[in-house]
């Protein structure tokens, strides 16, 4: 083979190993959920987001062009719901439930100005997620709480999920995401409390996610941000 070809195929491969490297860039991912069940508040049946938790994984993002990308993860995740107990000191309970979930996401970076500055540190994310329970436990008085049997339970989850991305820098960015599930945690037929009540969300996990995610390797392909009209001028 002679030794021209060699250099080019070369050349060719290190060239490609360079753009794989710039499109998919991995990472990892942490933070606090804020999470209810619809209709597990058996005081007073309203939505309160009492339940706090924990997420953690990874994820891989492939870039599609400069403004534009796909995000695939795996995470752990906690989810459930939680009633205080009431002024005497009753009611306490509390459904913990973790899963193993994978979410795919669009993802699209944005522009806007703000006070006539450019903000261009911004995305926005929608996505679904699959999701198996792998953790269950139940904690309060009897008669106070949701039977904590297999059978009540859907032990896998689909949800819809959105997210804003902030980027503090190309690696490093703070990410805010709302979910909801499409199948309910807790089955509609569940005997016990509002679960009876055949109605939109009724069972749905419903989750605020507050993380931290860290993207190593490569850097985002750079985009070129708007032109600014100032005082009758473009800057």
């Amino acid at each position: 083979m002679k030794p021209h070809f060699l250099l080019i195929t070369l050349l060719l491969l290190l060239s490609y190993k360079q753009n794989l490297a710039q499109r998919f860039r991995a990472g990892l991912t942490g933070g606090l959920t804020v999470t209810d069940i619809d209709g597990a508040d058996t005081r007073d049946d309203d939505v309160d987001f009492y339940k706090l938790g924990f997420t953690g994984g990874a994820f891989v993002n492939a870039q599609l062009n400069k403004k534009n990308s796909l995000q695939f993860e795996i995470n752990y995740i906690q989810k459930g719901s939680l009633q205080p107990p009431d002024s005497l000191n009753n009611g306490f309970y509390k459904i913990d439930l973790g899963y193993i979930e994978v979410p795919l996401l669009f993802k699209h970076h944005v522009f806007f100005t703000m006070k006539k500055g450019l903000i261009d540190k911004v995305d926005f994310g929608i996505g679904a997620s699959v999701g198996r329970m792998v953790f269950k436990e139940v904690y309060g008085a009897s008669n106070n709480t949701l039977p904590g049997t297999d059978e009540l339970y859907n032990f896998t989850d689909v949800s819809l999920l959105a997210e804003i991305d902030y980027n503090f820098t190309k690696n490093f960015y703070f990410c805010f995401r709302y979910s909801n599930s499409l199948i309910p945690a807790v089955k509609k037929n569940a005997p016990y409390g509002s679960f009876l009540t055949y109605t939109f969300n009724r069972g749905n996990n419903m989750v605020f996610q507050f993380t931290f995610k860290f993207m190593f390797g490569g850097k985002k392909a750079e985009v070129a941000p708007p032109a600014i009209e100032t005082d009758g001028q473009v800057n």
